[in-house]
């Protein structure tokens, strides 16, 4: 990175980095659906993860530059969607990756 360059801060004022870990039947536009209520509140992605299990798909996606209203917002119209079985939302100050599957 140059010496002048600045690192990205979330669009928002709060910092916080946002998880969501949405388990979903697999079909072949799970992936797709899951990602609209982000492009509607205007989220900024910056990691998502997708592993696929015996009873479908776990994403698990960061997003940055939603206040936890939002964040909120967002989880609830996941929840609403028909392939979604399991919504979970967690938020934490400090960028690192999201960890790597471990079984």
């Amino acid at each position: 990175m140059p010496d002048d360059a600045k690192p990205l801060k979330p669009a928002c004022g709060s910092g916080r980095l946002h998880t969501f870990v949405v388990e979903v039947d697999e079909a072949a536009d799970s992936l797709i659906r899951v990602l609209g209520p982000f492009a509607v509140q205007e989220a900024r992605i910056t990691g998502l993860r997708l592993d696929p299990g015996p009873a479908g798909l776990s994403i698990a996606i960061e997003a940055s530059g939603v206040t936890s209203e939002r964040a909120e917002l967002i989880a609830r119209r996941l929840d609403a969607l028909a392939a979604v079985r399991r919504v979970g939302l967690g938020w934490r100050s400090d960028p690192y990756a999201l960890p790597k599957e471990t079984g």
